[in-house]
């Protein structure tokens, strides 16, 4: 238990420092002259969303069916 605490605290600190903004050479520059609509490889745009949006409550609902059917069979054998 006390090896899983560790390990989770380093994970955890490595998110942490991850977010620091000094001296982070991968950083964008906020003072670019950039719209919206620039298109490089950087910014490739979005020409044809994917339309999971519509579809999020569906997902969910058969994520959960797979779940359970998964602890039922688990629980029978």
């Amino acid at each position: 238990m006390k090896k899983i605490l560790i390990t989770c605290s380093i994970v955890l600190s490595g998110f942490a420092f991850a977010q620091e903004k000094t001296d982070n050479p991968y950083l964008y520059n906020e003072s670019a002259d950039t719209s919206a609509g620039d298109t490089f490889p950087g910014n490739p745009g979005d020409p044809n969303a994917a339309p999971i949006d519509q579809y999020i409550l569906l997902l969910a609902l058969v994520g959960i069916a797979i779940a359970f059917n998964y602890g039922r069979r688990k629980k029978i054998a």
